[in-house]
């Protein structure tokens, strides 16, 4: 293992013995679900540490361990405890996050007990750099050497600054504030449906260099866009500043007479299969990095290093270090503080922070090369590497340092022009692998198999391939591969390598081509040459739409929740309460119940309880009352409740309509995380494909759960239309790639797409390694993105081929207004075929306690109730009560009386008991002071 190379007296120093046994010391790490690259880094730099130091101190056998606890970006709001929980367990130093929000809690904690705080990103903020070690370049430098390379060697006076957000700006501050020429700024931000516009505006200038700070999984999006916006001439020139353009794949904007592609680097510039030469550690975690980066990112991620795995692999060795040379000062460790008690600060901490930035490291054969800090504790002399994308990849042409600014090592090589020969003579072999709607055939042979000309297949991909044959210029035949499978890597029982399907057929030499649905991946790429990729799509789950449910018949209880009508009948009851003690306390509601007796003493309250409950519930029914509050705090009281009714009959007439008219459909999974968590639905890939592959090497734990549940069940198929058999049974998901999820749903209204795509990938033609016809087809392609005939061509396979009518139009039919059936109002009729039931119940009860008071006057019980409901069924003819029923007046006195008429009918008393004879009624003119006298009585 080369880690360190040191000389004779420097080993001789180091040897020296150490006064008591060495210490382990900690080194602890808060990182987010999606930062596994971190975590290798840091294992593998520690594992370097340790290897160091038994080198130096045979006594030594681990110097440092890992200690790293997890956490999702959701739960940032909970990293401060996370960070204290580290401190607990003694470590001397941390590991600065890569998500923003955790990394402020960790240098909260780091600042206020002195610990040591290791970072790799772009420090802007200075205000923690007593205890923070950023072996990331400074943005001063940066900036420094940003400004000098438009200055000096590219001397551009107009340049455009593509940025990936407004903080990313922070960065250039340096050379923007030295720049004098024309500056146009913009912003890209993570929406890329806006890109197009941004770039379409862009390409309307006259300027023609472009400094690109974005993340470098979105630069071939970006030269995507700017090809087909006509911007990729030998006039532009654009310059990435992300770290890690050098792990893309860039072949295919290698275009003759085309743009010049360039970006900077701080690690050393290796071909593919070349190493680094720092030893088997590094080589390990390039290999265990490349995965990861696959698997979160694209699968034609090169295989090498990034930026901050290798930041963080330094760092580890530049503390690890440190900490061995002033282990014998730094004897005591931190112990376990915490955040919830009165801890002191560790004293050692600034110390072995000074101790690590004012040491020179020759010996250490890191990354990122020699490591300096000046005297402000920043690192603002390191060797930045210009590279320039050729025709066999990236080269290095020129470095910069602090010290001896821009040096121009070789120049930029024009790319070589692939000669482009006349093909109409060539007729080239195609092998492809039938799949609706791709490739369809539709012309066969005598024994059934499809012919290979041309005019006897058709499909998306047979059209591209007339369209790239017509612009380049060559004849084709297509074949059908035998075992009708993309292909993949295989591994036979002697341990040799070999790939199946189209991809093993290019790769021995049985055609020239392979033209299909075939994704590029980095295992078919190690066998392949691929064009541009001419369709990009992801993973996605194919699931069995559910069933509509059937609306509730009490449908209008759903617009409120049953929490909310418990509030409002329990309010109901407390307020109806509120106003009769309100009205019983208030004098105001006390009238005088004879308007014509002025000076009466009787007064009397209309608010009972039970007229109280009647006048609350007719505002919640949009109907009126005659009753009247008179005081003013009923009416306060009246008032408040009746701007409560109006909110809530506003709010519930609103939901109303919603609830009856969208049918509710329940998914039983969501997601991707919701199919891991569950067992009764299954999922499944192709036998043999990119999916397939996808979930195999995944290093992703959502994804590694999937790949161990259905290796060991019976979920894989072998075509696609296997997969929608099972799925159409039920209960099984079928994993396939977005653009496939697409087409089957537009035709099956039974299937339909769930959750999120699982990854980013794209379509190719597989061509043999080093094949001349890669280049041409590749710009052929990018021609036809640009003129939009790839759209023209999906439209016309996905959205008109054999349909008669897509199941989205069917979805939009649906949105137009229909008439309610009985589901959605039937519980109104239920309700009032209740309410009609319970009054004629209650009726009947108030018809047989009245009779029974009547009882004792007028005879029998059930003979008087038998006259009383003979009387109330006579609604055909007039008819009149006796008795009680009618109001006898007695005889009128002669009027020289002295005894007014309204005293001698109070005098005379009328009893129930009393029979009505013609003696004891009087029939009186109906005047105005008759009926005064009548309504007295």
């Amino acid at each position: 293992m080369e880690i360190v190379s040191a000389s004779t007296s420097t080993k001789d120093q180091l040897l020296r013995s150490p006064r008591q046994t060495p210490a382990m010391f900690t080194i602890g790490a808060l990182l987010d679900s999606k930062d596994h690259g971190t975590e290798q880094a840091i294992k593998s730099g520690i594992r370097g540490v340790n290897f160091l130091a038994s080198r130096v101190d045979n006594r030594i056998q681990q110097l440092l361990k890992p200690e790293v606890i997890w956490i999702p970006k959701e739960r940032f709001f909970t990293a401060t405890n996370d960070v204290c929980n580290l401190l607990k367990t003694g470590v001397v130093a941390f590991v600065s996050p890569r998500d923003p929000l955790i990394r402020q809690s960790v240098r909260m904690v780091s600042k206020q007990f002195s610990i040591p705080l290791i970072e790799t990103h772009w420090d802007t903020d200075k205000s923690n750099n007593r205890y923070s070690i950023n072996v990331h370049p400074a943005h001063d430098a940066f900036g420094e050497a940003v400004s000098e390379y438009l200055s000096s060697y590219s001397k551009w006076n107009h340049v455009v600054l593509i940025l990936a957000d407004y903080e990313s700006i922070v960065k250039h501050a340096a050379w923007l504030n030295n720049f004098e020429g024309t500056l146009v700024v913009r912003t890209l931000g993570p929406d890329r449906s806006k890109w197009k516009a941004i770039i379409s505006e862009l390409a309307n200038t006259d300027v023609r260099n472009y400094l690109i700070d974005i993340p470098y999984w979105y630069a071939k999006d970006f030269l995507v866009l700017a090809y087909v916006h006509n911007m990729t001439g030998e006039q532009y020139n654009y310059v990435f500043s992300d770290w890690d353009i050098h792990l893309l794949d860039m072949n295919a904007f290698k275009i003759s007479d085309g743009a010049s592609i360039s970006t900077f680097s701080i690690i050393p510039n290796v071909g593919v299969n070349e190493p680094y030469r720092r030893g088997p550690t590094v080589e390990s975690l390039r290999s265990t990095i490349n995965k990861i980066e696959r698997a979160q990112r694209s699968s034609d991620i090169l295989p090498f290093l990034t930026t901050s795995a290798s930041l963080i692999y330094d760092s580890m060795l530049l503390f690890g270090w440190a900490l061995m040379n002033e282990r014998d000062n730094v004897s005591a460790q931190p112990g376990a503080l915490g955040c919830d008690t009165k801890s002191s600060p560790w004293h050692h901490g600034e110390q072995l922070v000074n101790a690590t930035k004012s040491m020179t490291f020759p010996e250490l054969l890191t990354i990122t090369g020699q490591i300096h800090f000046d005297r402000h504790g920043y690192r603002s002399d390191f060797n930045m590497s210009l590279l320039s994308l050729q025709n066999d990849g990236f080269q290095e042409i020129g470095y910069w340092t602090r010290r001896d600014s821009w040096q121009i090592t070789r120049p930029i090589k024009k790319k070589r022009k692939v000669p482009k020969k006349p093909l109409t003579s060539v007729t080239l072999r195609v092998t492809t692998v039938p799949d609706t709607p791709f490739v369809i055939p539709k012309k066969y042979d005598a024994y059934g198999q499809p012919l290979k000309t041309p005019d006897a297949w058709e499909g998306y991909c047979v059209d591209l391939l007339n369209l790239i044959s017509q612009d380049v210029g060559f004849n084709y035949t297509i074949e059908m591969a035998k075992d009708r499978s993309y292909g993949s890597r295989h591994v036979n029982k002697s341990g040799d390598v070999y790939y199946n399907g189209i991809v093993g057929v290019v790769h021995r030499g049985e055609a020239d081509m392979a033209v299909a649905a075939l994704t590029i991946t980095y295992e078919r790429e190690q066998v392949l040459d691929f064009s541009t990729p001419f369709m990009t799509l992801g993973g996605s789950l194919l699931f069995m739409r559910p069933k509509t449910q059937k609306p509730s018949i009490f449908s209008f209880l759903q617009p409120l929740s049953p929490t909310v009508w418990a509030y409002v009948i329990t309010t109901y009851i407390v307020v109806s309460v509120g106003l009769f003690l309100v009205a019983r306390l208030s004098p105001y509601e006390w009238q005088n119940p004879h308007p014509c007796e002025t000076f009466s003493d009787e007064k009397e309250n209309q608010f009972t309880i039970l007229s109280s409950f009647w006048f609350f519930i007719t505002p919640l029914l949009n109907q009126g009352t005659e009753m009247a509050p008179h005081s003013i705090s009923t009416r306060l009281l009246t008032g408040i409740w009746w701007f409560f009714a109006l909110i809530l009959i506003s709010t519930y007439t609103a939901n109303l309509a919603a609830f009856l008219t969208v049918d509710t459909t329940e998914l039983p999974i969501e997601s991707v995380e919701d199919l891991v968590e569950q067992t009764k639905i299954k999922y499944g890939t192709l036998q043999s494909g990119s999916s397939h592959d996808f979930f195999k090497y995944s290093r992703i734990p959502v994804f590694q759960r999937m790949w161990e549940f259905m290796s060991t069940n019976d979920v894989f198929v072998q075509n696609t239309e296997e997969g929608i058999e099972r799925v159409l049974k039920g209960d099984y998901v079928f994993v396939l790639e977005s653009s496939w999820n697409e087409f089957y749903n537009k035709r099956d209204c039974r299937l339909m797409q769930i959750g999120r795509l699982l990854d980013s990938k794209g379509y190719g033609i597989g061509l043999q390694q080093g094949s001349p016809y890669r280049d041409p087809i590749s710009e052929s392609i990018l021609k036809l993105q640009k003129s939009q005939t790839l759209d023209q061509l999906k439209r016309k396979w996905w959205t008109e081929f054999n349909i008669s009518e897509p199941c989205t139009n069917t979805k939009d039919s649906s949105k137009e207004a229909k008439p309610l059936g009985i589901e959605q109002v039937g519980g109104v009729f239920v309700l009032l075929i209740i309410g009609f039931f319970w009054a004629f119940i209650v009726s009947i009860i108030e018809f047989c306690v009245h009779n029974k008071a009547c009882m004792k006057t007028q005879g029998a019980l059930f003979s008087e109730m038998w006259k009383e409901l003979k009387f109330a069924m006579r609604c055909m003819t007039p008819s009149t009560r006796a008795k009680s029923s009618i109001v006898a007046i007695p005889e009128q006195k002669p009027p020289n009386s002295p005894m007014p008429m309204a005293d001698q009918l109070a005098d005379h008393e009328v009893t129930e008991s009393a029979p009505v004879t013609s003696q004891h009624l009087l029939f009186v003119p109906m005047t105005e002071s008759n009926e005064v006298l009548l309504s007295s009585v």
